[in-house]
């Protein structure tokens, strides 16, 4: 994790956090578009194993994201206990 230290001479508390939750937001807007673009079967004619793999494939995507979400999250509460 990512872990900045709040000190006099750095970056304030809310400097620090405020960017983290933008990013969180972003996330979870690119998340939420992504499940809208998942691979459905009528696109796969005849390949419904194709289609699984590349729904799995999609959805590890996703999962990929919504750690970094997370993360950035924990961060941002992180900086916030340190006031």
């Amino acid at each position: 994790m990512i872990e900045p230290r709040v000190n006099l001479n750095g970056s304030s508390a809310t400097d620090l956090i405020k960017p983290r939750m933008t990013a969180r937001d972003a996330l979870s807007a690119a998340i939420d578009a992504l499940m809208r673009a998942a691979p459905h079967g009528r696109d796969y004619p005849g390949d419904s194993e194709r289609c699984e793999a590349d729904r799995a494939l999609h959805f590890e995507r996703i999962g990929r994201l919504a750690i970094v979400r997370s993360e950035l999250l924990n961060e941002a509460i992180a900086i916030k206990n340190q006031q």
